[in-house]
């Protein structure tokens, strides 16, 4: 296994601890009282349960979180293999950050049966949907993934 292996082993759990610490801060100081932290004129920190999928999407679909939690351990144990037999460097961290997100906002639902988002992003009134950092480990991940398809001088990535 590569050193950019062993190394992004070891990120993967540092990934998923920060984005639960994060979490449980956020349900300490935001949820429990159900109210809203301005950080300054663009950013907020918000009470949102996601029980959908990405942008609260399917929120209001039956057993959605118990679909969500089978496609995310399926997609994570794929990437996981993925990961391990890639030589491609880029494609190994894209994929190491996709899986820390995956696994961080399984365990939400695991935990809560939703998952825990509270950072605001907005301009005046235009609001990004809340999301939390395995959200954007995952967006971190998939931009990754475009370069690397993209960059790759061979065809070992799709």
């Amino acid at each position: 296994m590569s050193k950019v292996k062993k190394i992004l082993l070891i990120l993967i759990p540092i990934f998923i601890f920060f984005d639960q610490l994060s979490k449980q801060w956020a349900i300490k100081n935001i949820f429990d009282d159900q109210k809203i932290i301005e950080i300054n004129k663009y950013l907020n920190f918000v009470p949102v349960w996601n029980k959908g999928i990405s942008f609260g999407i399917l929120s209001d679909f039956v057993n959605i979180n118990f679909f969500m939690i089978i496609i995310t351990i399926t997609i994570s144990l794929v990437l996981i293999l993925w990961f391990l037999k890639t030589t491609n460097k880029n494609l190994s961290i894209s994929f190491a950050f996709i899986v820390s997100g995956a696994i961080g906002n399984l365990l939400d639902r695991l935990n809560h049966k939703a998952v825990v988002d509270f950072i605001d992003i907005h301009i005046d009134n235009f609001h990004w949907p809340a999301f939390n950092f395995a959200d954007s480990y995952i967006t971190i991940g998939a931009f990754i993934y475009i370069f690397a398809i993209f960059t790759s001088q061979k065809n070992n990535t799709a």
